[in-house]
């Protein structure tokens, strides 16, 4: 079964869960921080970036696959649409 979930993000930090059988879609309206803890989300931290405007599509095994994720907006405030397959 898949599933949609539509975050509104600040620049705090947000847990999601991205974990599924299928495919991962990801798209974020403004550069999004994502990490796999709270604390390296900050400035200066080990963190993905997620380029605003940009969709990504993980194939299975999706990288996320039984890890905690958290996400905030790099600055300011945006919209991340998860679509998880399966």
């Amino acid at each position: 079964m898949s599933r949609i979930v539509v975050l509104s993000l600040t620049t705090g930090e947000q847990y999601v869960d991205m974990t599924g059988g299928g495919k991962l879609f990801l798209y974020v309206t403004a550069d999004t921080r994502l990490a796999f803890d709270q604390f390296s989300l900050g400035d200066g931290m080990d963190y993905f970036l997620l380029l605003g405007g940009t969709t990504y599509i993980f194939d299975q095994p999706n990288p996320f696959q039984g890890q905690p994720c958290f996400v905030r907006a790099d600055s300011g405030t945006a919209t991340m649409r998860v679509l998880v397959s399966g």
